[in-house]
């Protein structure tokens, strides 16, 4: 059987979401996939055929018409991209993008448009922030719901939540965002004598990757062990991200730990596992921030990490338990437990020969469960029962 999926996103792509290239790029040869989108970015990295822009690259233009018309004069264009290409399936990433895609046709009906299968996958903002700080969302996803095939979470704990929000049980089903596990060799660490342990943290700069806990942890251990940190990301062009990276920035000032701290902006894929070869310790330190945001599932960069034959320190936190599993894949402490995160990396540096069985555990869990190709294929399926 074949099928043609029309992808659903409205900026194809920003470096921070390579976990939707993968979700395309490893859908098997049955399947043939257009990509809907507003505008795009960063083509260099992220190229794939049947790329359809209603706008081309990212410009001021493009970004006074997302504020005045907040993406619907996209959403008619998915419309009629849909009633051009008709497609078995329309999967919409992100719950607001899937409400808006069924408003669209719930207002311009078209008995071609109802032959489609909606299937709306959920990543974690829309899960939690969006509903919170906006209730209105609740309503519109209790509507969508009633008018989606398939509703797809990653992990157990998001399921629980899009439940909760009002959708069936019957239409949600766990899907695990796969990582291209052949772009990412398994390299054990080994901390050569005499050297410092080297930590790394990548995200971009909001609230819920927790990154000043993760420093204030890295602060205590450091007056015990000698330490290189090295921060991959940056704010993002919102004000809330700005004032996490002006925190960050103001806690280094401060800290004895300062100097030790590198900080390298976003880099490219290959970019980061490159700096991923050198470094020694993951530290993924998420929390649910106050205004309810939080990773939803789990960060794919902490999938990537442990895949490469680094071990991690993370957190309780969402989906993140089913990955790291607590002292068999990596270590895990309580979300904002500074003094808990400090004892996970102490114990780590106390003991570099624990790392390979952390280590080889979690690539054995990841090529299992994780694996992007695999994933493709059960995504596939997914549609199929849609």
């Amino acid at each position: 059987m074949t099928l043609t999926v029309a992808h659903s996103f409205p900026v194809w792509l920003p470096q921070t979401q390579t976990w939707l290239y993968n979700q395309v790029r490893f859908l098997p040869p049955g399947a043939t996939s257009h990509i809907l989108c507003k505008e795009v970015q960063h083509m260099e990295q992220f190229h794939l055929p049947n790329i359809h822009s209603l706008s081309g690259a990212s410009s001021r233009l493009t970004r006074l018409s997302t504020h005045l018309f907040r993406h619907m004069d996209y959403h008619l264009f998915v419309r009629h991209m849909c009633l051009k290409l008709e497609p078995d399936v329309l999967h919409s990433h992100f719950g607001p993008v899937g409400w808006k895609n069924h408003l669209v046709a719930r207002l311009l009906p078209s008995t071609r448009l109802e032959k489609i299968r909606r299937v709306v996958t959920f990543y974690g903002q829309d899960v939690d922030h969006l509903p919170k700080t906006n209730p209105v969302w609740r309503k519109r996803y209790r509507d969508m719901f009633e008018r989606t095939d398939l509703v797809l979470c990653e992990g157990s704990v998001m399921a629980g939540k899009v439940e909760a929000l009002g959708c069936p049980s019957d239409r949600i089903r766990i899907h695990h965002l796969g990582v291209d596990l052949g772009s990412i060799p398994f390299e054990p660490r080994v901390k050569k004598s005499g050297e410092p342990f080297r930590v790394l943290m990548a995200a971009a700069f909001r609230p819920k990757k927790g990154f000043i806990y993760g420093l204030k942890a890295l602060e205590l251990v450091s007056r015990k062990f000698e330490l290189e940190v090295t921060l991959v990301g940056d704010a993002t062009d919102d004000a809330e991200s700005a004032r996490e990276k002006q925190k960050i920035l103001d806690f280094l000032q401060g800290s004895q730990l300062g100097e030790r701290v590198k900080l390298t902006g976003f880099l490219a894929v290959k970019g980061l596992y490159e700096a991923a070869r050198s470094h020694h310790i993951y530290l993924a330190p998420s929390v649910a921030a106050d205004d309810g945001d939080n990773e939803g599932g789990a960060p794919v960069s902490l999938i990537e990490m442990a895949a490469s034959g680094m071990p991690v320190v993370s957190s309780r936190h969402c989906d993140i338990p089913e990955i790291i599993r607590n002292g068999h894949s990596g270590l895990l402490a309580d979300e904002r437990d500074v003094a808990g995160l400090a004892r996970c990396l102490g114990s780590l540096m106390d003991d570099p020969g624990s790392w390979k069985s952390l280590a080889q555990n979690a690539r054995t869990h990841i090529e299992e469960n994780y694996n992007a190709a695999t994933q493709g294929e059960a995504l596939y399926k997914l549609y199929e029962m849609a």
